[in-house]
């Protein structure tokens, strides 16, 4: 690993990492294999503001005890994580009020600090009252709401309440959405074995 590695940028790593290979669930141990052989580069990744990293402050309020230290470091270094969106406004895949109030940083993945071809991991915010539709990849997922609720649907089952701490696991190809309540959502989230960067197809 190039030795210049920013600090905050090992500090993310060792948190997300962490996270993942110590976390007791069977369903994120699938992703023990990836995240523990990530691969080794590092690069220098800029900045990039979206209004959705200022509601991680008001989220520490909704985080349990072993989600609270993970989400408050993603909060002290808001500012300088490159945010994301995987959806363009003038394709209409998602409605405008998620695109007003999302966003994402990746830590590990093909556009991280942390190069990977094998996972991808990093945290996503969404706003209250918002809708994502249900969508599908070939990618492999886990979403772990470190903050907030959101009703969670997945596959042909119900909408189902999940809430922080929870596990979500999403196979390949398979259908999953779901809709934020009158407060923020903040997933951990993982990927693997699929185009880490592929756009979901909708319907």
């Amino acid at each position: 690993m190039d030795l210049s590695v920013r600090l905050s940028d090992l500090e993310l790593l060792e948190a997300v990492r962490d996270f993942a290979l110590g976390h007791p669930h069977p369903d994120v141990a699938r992703f023990g294999d990836a995240m523990t052989h990530w691969g080794d580069d590092w690069r220098a990744v800029g900045a990039q503001y979206l209004p959705a990293a200022e509601l991680l402050s008001a989220a520490l309020a909704d985080a349990a005890e072993e989600t609270y230290d993970l989400l408050a470091l993603f909060e002290r270094h808001r500012r300088e994580l490159r945010w994301e969106q995987s959806y363009r406004r003038e394709d209409a895949l998602v409605p405008e009020e998620m695109l007003d109030g999302y966003g994402f940083a990746e830590i590990i993945g093909q556009r991280g600090p942390f190069v990977s071809e094998r996972i991808r991991a990093g945290v996503g915010v969404w706003g209250p009252g918002i809708v994502y539709p249900l969508h599908r990849h070939r990618a492999e997922e886990v979403y772990i709401p470190l903050a907030g609720t959101a009703e969670f649907v997945v596959g042909e089952t119900a909408e189902t309440t999940r809430t922080v701490g929870d596990v979500v696991h999403v196979d390949s190809g398979r259908a999953h959405g779901f809709r934020t309540t009158d407060r923020s959502l903040v997933v951990y989230y993982l990927w693997q074995a699929g185009d880490l960067r592929q756009t979901s197809t909708f319907g």
